[in-house]
């Protein structure tokens, strides 16, 4: 009974996590999803810590902190990056003169 509901829940959330991953991967470079993986997974480490009541030890936090910083940066320079040599106009615009 319980189970098979869970489980049923458990199929329809990770089916659905699939076609969104699959949906944004195919709209942004790999390089960024692999990023914002990271992200999903820090958030899932800390939600579900405080949901069960795991306590974050020195060693996993300094982890969160590491990987944070470390998105952080990425950010960061890809901001740089893109300052420096803009993108060029899509071929699908008309150009204005």
């Amino acid at each position: 009974g319980r189970y098979v509901g869970v489980a049923m829940v458990n199929g329809f959330a990770f089916t659905h996590y699939n076609l969104a991953s699959t949906y944004i991967l195919s709209r942004i470079s790999v390089v960024h999803h692999a990023a914002l993986n990271c992200i999903r997974r820090l958030f899932a480490i800390i939600v579900t810590s405080i949901i069960f009541g795991v306590q974050i030890t020195l060693l996993s936090g300094l982890g969160i902190i590491v990987s944070i910083a470390g998105f952080m940066a990425f950010t960061h320079y890809k901001t740089q990056q893109r300052i420096k040599t803009p993108r060029p106009l899509s071929s699908l615009l008309p150009l204005s003169e």
